[in-house]
């Protein structure tokens, strides 16, 4: 399974750096465990970026069609927990419109994202993603005109999804000149984005953490 510029042999080892990164999310996923366990849905949103960094450690590290599975499994089980905690929790939608737009967005991404691959295969699975990308400026236009609370940690993390996309996109294209490709900077980026999608949920859930000013 040679997805990534960096592996370019069979053996367990063989993309270093989009390995070993993962640890980024270990690191997020402990962090917001260590200093919001205060919070509602900490817990939760913790075990799951640790969970996407397992799994991701797993693809780059034993490439199969399972651990593909499971990479892919723990980023759409974030996806529908923030999108239902978003609707339900605070947009205030009912529990029915909540389900309905965490279950059916991912659908969503599929069928659109394989469109604008079949326009623009240069872009490869990114598709996907920046379909994804997309609704965040939607939700955060949202957010803007509903006049929430605490938009600019879910605009921040758009913007760093916005980088990691790119870096994501250019790993084959560069791979000549840089044998380790870029794929491991969307992993760095990436922990970052899901720090401040949590971190939305989070500070929109009526808590405050140990040390920690709602205001920072």
């Amino acid at each position: 399974m040679y997805y990534y510029c960096e592996r370019t042999a069979d053996h367990i080892f063989s993309e270093p750096l989009n390995s070993i990164t993962n640890i980024a999310f270990i690191f997020i996923a402990y962090f917001i465990f260590k200093k919001y366990r205060k919070a509602d849905y900490s817990l939760i949103l913790s075990g799951l970026i640790f969970f996407i960094g397992v799994g991701s450690f797993l693809l780059h590290t034993f490439p199969s069609r399972l651990t593909a599975l499971v990479d892919v499994v723990f980023i759409l089980f974030f996806i529908l927990f923030f999108l239902y905690v978003l609707s339900r929790k605070i947009i205030k939608l009912s529990i029915i419109y909540s389900l309905s737009m965490s279950l059916t967005s991912p659908i969503l991404y599929f069928y659109l994202g394989r469109a604008l691959k079949a326009e623009f295969p240069r872009i490869g699975d990114s598709s996907f993603y920046i379909i994804i990308l997309i609704h965040m400026f939607l939700i955060c236009i949202y957010i803007f005109q509903k006049k929430l609370r605490n938009l600019k940690y879910i605009f921040i993390g758009s913007i760093v999804f916005a980088f990691s996309i790119f870096f994501r996109v250019i790993d084959q294209v560069y791979c000549e000149i840089n044998i380790h490709g870029t794929h491991f900077i969307w992993h760095i980026l990436n922990s970052l984005v899901l720090y401040y999608l949590s971190k939305f949920i989070m500070y929109n859930s009526h808590f405050r953490p140990k040390n920690t000013s709602l205001s920072q």
